[in-house]
């Protein structure tokens, strides 16, 4: 259990070097519709060689009590050409299990949902897949890259800073990309979302209390729902508070902000739905103002 894993964790995290390991329990799904006929063949066993290459690749060092994490990966291949080269976008999306107390409950909660219109790679059938931390490779670097962050994100719903090798790891294949061929897809860009924005952030301690936040919101709120729910709520409150308040000081257009609403936002007007104070709503359309609409919806359910 990952909640007992906490309190492990916390007695031997100062006199041990942090090497956690997490696999991947990945679905992969692909749309090839807008590739021509003649190159779909090509693409045959590309679903399964991109799942067994994330599920059966361990990027970290321990195991976790053998817990893999669910995620899924949405690809849509938008051209192709005679050299078996690609350009596609991806819908990334990972969940964990919600805890009541110790024991793990038939809820899950979204960690992870990124919408990445940026990969470019070659592949071909039966093609080798190799992790390797010291050289780039677009096929492999994208998916380590992903997998990285999302190892990260659900190391950190669990102990506060936990996935700070993970972030890094994600932030050393971003500097790689830069130098090589590739390098277009992994540049800091002026768009709302970039692989470069997000590792960047998460790396740099002016955020620290974002992510301390993060796990708050899980740890302390969406796991303690079931058996304290004001507690919970107020907890998670605080929580958004916080979150908002780093976008305030720190940067109005933060990656990490808005990825985490645009994760979390029907979540966060479902929580609500029981809080004894209905304008709790207003405050949140204040927070996250692009999903007010949905904020304000639900302000006004019996």
């Amino acid at each position: 259990m990952k909640r007992i894993f906490v309190f492990l964790f916390t007695l031997v995290f100062i006199s041990t070097p942090f090497l956690v390991s997490q696999e991947l329990d990945c679905k992969v799904t692909i749309n090839i519709e807008s590739i021509q006929s003649s190159q779909r063949d090509y693409l045959r066993n590309f679903t399964s060689d991109i799942e067994r290459y994330l599920n059966n690749t361990r990027i970290t060092n321990e195991d976790l009590n053998g817990e893999k994490i669910s995620c899924n990966m949405e690809i849509f291949f938008k051209s192709g050409t005679s050299d078996n080269r690609y350009q596609v976008q991806v819908v990334i999306a990972s969940q964990r299990p919600v805890y009541i107390k110790a024991e793990i409950s038939n809820r899950t909660t979204p960690i992870l949902r990124i919408a990445d219109n940026n990969w470019e790679f070659t592949y071909m059938p039966n093609q080798r897949m190799n992790h390797d931390e010291m050289i780039f490779d677009p096929l492999t670097g994208f998916l380590d890259f992903y997998a990285y962050l999302i190892i990260g994100y659900d190391l950190e719903t669990y102990i506060p800073m936990s996935g700070n090798s993970c972030f890094q790891k994600a932030l050393n294949i971003v500097r790689l990309a830069a130098n090589s061929a590739a390098s277009s897809d992994w540049k800091q860009t002026s768009a709302s979302y970039s692989k470069f924005g997000i590792s960047d952030e998460l790396t740099n301690m002016k955020y620290d209390s974002f992510r301390s936040a993060l796990n708050n919101y899980h740890y302390d709120g969406i796991d303690l729902l079931a058996t304290e729910p004001k507690k919970a709520q107020d907890n998670i409150l605080n929580a958004l508070e916080s979150i908002n308040d780093v976008r305030n000081r720190q940067n109005r257009n933060s990656v990490i902000v808005k990825q985490f609403f645009d994760t979390k936002f029907r979540e966060i007007a479902e929580v609500f739905q029981t809080y004894p104070d209905r304008s709790v709503y207003d405050r949140l359309s204040n927070y996250d103002e692009e999903h007010r609409s949905t904020y304000q919806e639900a302000k006004t359910k019996p």
